[in-house]
């Protein structure tokens, strides 16, 4: 297709969308259609600045420069995914801290108060937490733990339900309502994400590919199947299939050869969410229920680990033992044409030789009326508030006050102007980042995990064999217990 017509056929469909259905999650789960949600603009906390500005409905107070601290985790290594958006300093030459400053600039003159960043190892920050709350110390504003370490704070009562905070109102578009409605345990939230920080967002799932290879292996239009619901996983693998080059003639596939899918384990758990599964459900009064086994899930398990345990053209890094970084590297140059990514990589692969474009998670199949790209518990954390604030209102008051003002500036700089103009290569992976944004998911399974099932899901692209029902039929009853463990607990817990 031409690369223009495509274009502006493009803008017509997502000119249309925001026009028909702002909600893009909303627009995809009313229709039928095969492709319906994926020319829907972004969630309101995708970045789709609105031209009818909203305000917090809260009042304007003096809280005496009261230092607003947000706990904040880290992992040695990882610093591409340090906190960037609680403080910033002046003047800088980047369009992320630039905004992350001019917003608490307005909240400070607001609200007369000051921001501080407390950076603390993800495996020490639940402790750390822990002494805090016993010692009744009010020190902390907020709380971001990494998703995958959230589950003790909550069981322990060190994690205050953000629905009885005053003036916290979880229904506007600042806060990231498919996180409220996933994340809510029997109408209590702990968790939640919104427009305060952005690094739930550089944690969502996606596909690049090598816009040169796949010219070379003469690929149909990877956007267009995007954009009109054909992007299955068997689209997927049918492209990719014999492409595997063994560029070093050695009959052993390996770092110096070309690759159809540079993935890890993550890819199993990511399609697994992509194709709309869930490990855990809930019922009519939002209790969780174990939901991983049903026929459909086992026929997507079963063609995810077909896909994943194809060595020769899967390359799966947990498998070979690198690190994200050179995982990263790997496809960068050039040596894969597919790559499973957070979205993360799209702002550390700038500087990449490789041209590469930017795709959703595929679904299952086209009968799937949606796309379902997950957000990583492994390397992203959401917001919450810590069980022992002395003063909710004021709390409440700056949280709503500061999401408001995020979503008019912080959001518009990451993605509007980093993400989408500065870091994509093309006009067309754009548009796939509305629909990429517009269709995450959360599922509640990540974070309890109750019987070890993420992990069991997580593992199965390192077995030799698919044992997936008589392993689960093992792990049933522990998981069964832990969950309902885990739901009389939370059942104790203040409202």
């Amino acid at each position: 297709m031409n690369r223009s017509r495509f274009s502006t056929r493009l803008a017509a469909l997502l000119l249309s969308a925001v026009i028909l259905c702002p909600l893009a999650a909303s627009c995809a789960d009313n229709s039928n259609k095969k492709g319906a949600d994926t020319s829907a603009a972004v969630t309101d906390n995708g970045g789709e600045v609105s031209t009818d500005r909203l305000y917090a409905d809260v009042p304007k107070k003096n809280f005496d420069g009261y230092e607003f601290n947000a706990l904040y985790w880290y992992v040695s290594g990882w610093d591409w995914r340090k906190s960037k958006d609680i403080v910033a300093e002046e003047n800088s030459a980047d369009t992320i801290i630039e905004s992350v400053y001019k917003r608490n600039l307005t909240i400070s003159e607001n609200y007369n108060i000051t921001f501080k960043l407390t950076e603390v190892d993800s495996g020490q920050l639940n402790t750390q937490l822990h002494k805090n709350v016993i010692a009744d110390d009010d020190v902390f504003t907020i709380v971001c733990q990494r998703q995958l370490d959230i589950l003790n704070p909550i069981m322990n009562g060190d994690l205050k339900n953000i629905r009885a905070i005053p003036y916290v109102d979880l229904t506007k578009p600042w806060w990231d309502q498919n996180s409220v409605e996933n994340y809510s345990l029997a109408n209590r939230v702990y968790l939640v994400a919104s427009d305060i920080t952005i690094n739930d967002k550089d944690g969502t799932a996606a596909v690049a590919f090598n816009k040169q290879a796949a010219t070379d292996n003469h690929l149909p239009d990877l956007y267009e199947m995007a954009q009109n619901g054909t992007w299955t996983v068997d689209a997927l693998y049918n492209s990719y299939k014999d492409s595997a080059k063994d560029l070093d003639g050695n009959s052993k596939m390996n770092e110096k050869d070309f690759f159809g899918f540079i993935g890890g384990r993550d890819v199993t758990t990511s399609f697994f969410s992509g194709s709309g599964a869930k490990i855990i459900s809930k019922d009519e009064n939002d209790i969780p229920t174990l939901s991983i086994m049903n026929d459909r899930n086992v026929e997507v398990l079963q063609r995810l680990f077909d896909l994943t345990s194809q060595t020769d053209n899967f390359y799966n890094m947990h498998q070979r033992g690198i690190d994200d970084a050179t995982f990263r590297k790997l496809f960068e140059e050039g040596h894969g044409l597919y790559h499973w990514i957070r979205l993360d990589s799209v702002s550390a692969m700038r500087a990449s030789e490789t041209e590469f474009g930017i795709l959703p998670i595929p679904k299952y199949n086209e009968e799937q009326n949606r796309y379902y790209c997950v957000v990583s518990v492994y390397t992203s954390s959401l917001m919450s508030v810590p069980s022992n604030v002395r003063d909710p209102e004021r709390t409440g008051i700056l949280l709503e006050a500061l999401a408001t003002e995020s979503k008019y500036t912080l959001m518009h700089a990451y993605y509007d102007v980093a993400l989408k103009s500065k870091y994509s290569r093309d006009e067309e992976s754009s548009a796939m980042l509305d629909i990429i944004i517009g269709n995450r998911v959360f599922d509640v399974g990540d974070v309890l995990n109750p019987g070890g099932l993420r992990d069991f899901v997580l593992g199965m692209s390192l077995q030799k064999s698919n044992t997936f029902v008589s392993s689960y039929k093992k792990l049933e009853k522990a998981a069964e217990k832990s969950l309902n463990t885990l739901i009389t607990k939370i059942e104790k817990l203040p409202e």
